[in-house]
């Protein structure tokens, strides 16, 4: 299998990338980000591919012509809830929604395999009724719904497209010392109190190579659907939890 991971860089897209070159069932690792990842030195990367790009929205030639052949794209670029402040309305708007369009169109004028299998990481909670004005983040909320809904479009738009979208909740991960605590936090108001809606990055990272691999389980994978797969595959693989 090539795969395609977009947003290889990210706090996600970094354990996918690592998962990856550590299957035997995936030739191919086309790493797409604006920097080249950085891995531990004892990783073996004779099958990663770093293609720099400068914004997630163009796609020369040269880019293109790496995703030829590609069996399936894992797409984890987005603004979080949480960073929003940090851009214009319209500028989130644009990396959320146009760069994952135009990324995968990108990716099909290079000649995918067929089926092309594309997932969208989105997140937990997105509704899917435009109509309905959310409580918290309305306007996010919404464009996060409109481009899921957009993504569900892709295979009646294009032949031999599979699509899927993963919703997980908080993403917990031991990388740092603050991401240890609260994935610790998360562990003790779950055993206490009622559950709050978290995945191991390593459990997310799994679930969502499985699925590109195996084919799609549903259209939307929620956050209980990717921990329940996500730790099948960490034990069936004998990976730890990061």
């Amino acid at each position: 299998m090539k795969l395609i991971i977009a947003g290889a860089t990210g706090l996600l897209g970094t354990e996918i990338v690592r998962q990856s070159l550590q299957m035997r069932e995936i030739t191919q690792v086309v790493a797409l980000a604006r920097r080249p990842v950085q891995l531990d030195k004892d990783i073996n990367s004779s099958k990663l591919r770093n293609v720099v790009i400068r914004d997630y929205g163009e796609y020369p030639n040269n880019v293109k012509a790496e995703f030829t052949g590609a069996d399936a794209c894992i797409w984890t670029v987005a603004v979080t809830p949480f960073r929003t402040g940090s851009f214009d309305s319209t500028e989130v708007k644009r990396i959320c929604q146009d760069c994952t369009r135009l990324g995968f169109e990108a990716m099909y004028e290079a000649g995918p395999a067929r089926p092309f299998r594309f997932i969208y990481l989105s997140v937990q909670g997105t509704p899917r009724d435009p109509t309905e004005r959310p409580m918290i983040m309305a306007d996010h909320q919404i464009m996060r719904c409109n481009t899921e809904l957009m993504v569900l479009k892709f295979p009646s738009e294009k032949e031999g497209v599979e699509v899927c979208i993963a919703q997980p909740g908080v993403i917990a991960s031991s990388t740092t010392w603050s991401r240890a605590l609260v994935a610790n936090l998360f562990r003790i108001l779950n055993l206490f109190g009622r559950p709050l809606p978290n995945v191991q990055r390593s459990e997310l990272a799994a679930a969502v190579l499985n699925q590109v691999m195996d084919g799609f389980e549903k259209k939307t994978l929620l956050n209980a659907d990717l921990v329940r797969i996500g730790r099948r595959e960490l034990k069936f693989r004998n990976m730890p939890q990061v």
